[in-house]
């Protein structure tokens, strides 16, 4: 058995590995949310443990004020045998936490999921036999919302909160390759792969870095038995936070396109963004005048748009919402 406990101000590591036994490093960034990273880190060291493998829990907190230090001691104290590993990122944006992950993790998979999320029991089994009998070099599961409290018909309306499953096996496209559930093979590392520290404060670099892998040979594919489910508190189903999810979301497309494709996206996508809004605007106006449900659903279109067409001019960001 290899020790593994040590104490900063900064880090902390406890519980023990077994040396030369295969390793998944199960990694998870946090924000000022203490509660969340205490309901996922619980989950995760109760995932069961796939066959011949044995796991490490990676914890960075993005938080300079340390807000998940508490619940680490907690953990510590409840669960002594896990191996979980804190560490402190000072750089703040969620690429630089993200990249603290694989800096310190050691294992052969890394795993990702958010700190507002929670898995369930075969979780990781599911995640890494699928990974291994498809000879993969990475899986996806599906996330699912858990509402804190009944959400009105208009959210439903938006899709805000839905996101598109596939069959077990199937390819995944860039464009729904996230962070939110993820394992990948270390490999996928190479060429010195890490997350855009340009999307920090955006989101958008899990995108980014899984396109890269795809481009460069490796295979994604998904696991729809892997669910993990995420919190939707009541802040997430306001008008204004969906409107303003549509309006970063559109941004951070056009500058993925710019960055995979070519910078010409940033003018073609203004244009486009231009003639869309122009075209929802009339059914937006008219189900706002008679208060249909659906107004909501165009609102976010039309703000989804005019991201687009503020892409290339617009750098701001909001993290940790």
């Amino acid at each position: 058995m290899t020790a593994c406990r040590e104490d900063t101000h900064d880090q902390i590591v406890t519980g023990n590995l077994d040396a030369g036994k295969p390793l998944i490093s199960i990694c998870i960034c946090t924000f000022r949310r203490p509660e969340g990273i205490r309901r996922a880190l619980t989950s995760l060291i109760d995932t069961d443990t796939p066959p011949g493998w044995q796991i490490e829990f990676i914890v960075v907190d993005n938080d300079q004020g340390q807000s998940a230090l508490d619940v680490i001691h907690r953990i510590r104290h409840d669960r002594p045998n896990a191996v979980v590993r804190y560490f402190a990122e000072s750089k703040p944006g969620v690429s630089h936490a993200r990249n603290r992950c694989i800096d310190e993790a050691s294992g052969d998979i890394l795993t990702f999921i958010d700190d507002d999320e929670h898995v369930g029991q075969r979780w990781l089994v599911h995640l890494v036999s699928t990974l291994e009998e498809l000879q993969a070099d990475a899986v996806f599961g599906p996330v699912v919302p858990s509402f804190a409290t009944a959400p009105p018909a208009w959210v439903d309306a938006t899709g805000t909160h839905r996101r598109t499953r596939s069959s077990t096996g199937s390819a995944v496209a860039w464009r729904n390759a996230q962070t939110n559930n993820v394992a990948f093979r270390r490999s996928l590392l190479g060429a010195g792969n890490r997350f855009s520290v340009e999307f920090a404060k955006t989101g958008g670099e899990d995108s980014l870095f899984f396109a890269t892998a795809a481009a460069a040979g490796h295979r994604l594919v998904w696991c729809d038995e892997a669910v993990v489910t995420e919190t939707v508190p009541i802040e997430r189903m306001t008008k204004r936070w969906v409107l303003e999810r549509a309006f970063h979301g559109g941004r951070t497309f056009v500058r993925l396109q710019a960055n995979l494709v070519s910078p010409l996206a940033y003018g073609y996508y203004a244009i486009y963004g231009l003639v869309y809004s122009l075209a929802i605007l009339p059914p937006l106006l008219l189900t706002l005048a008679i208060g249909h449900v659906r107004s909501m659903q165009y609102a976010r279109i039309f703000a989804g748009n005019l991201g687009k067409i503020a892409a290339r001019f617009y750098g701001g960001g909001k993290y940790g919402g």
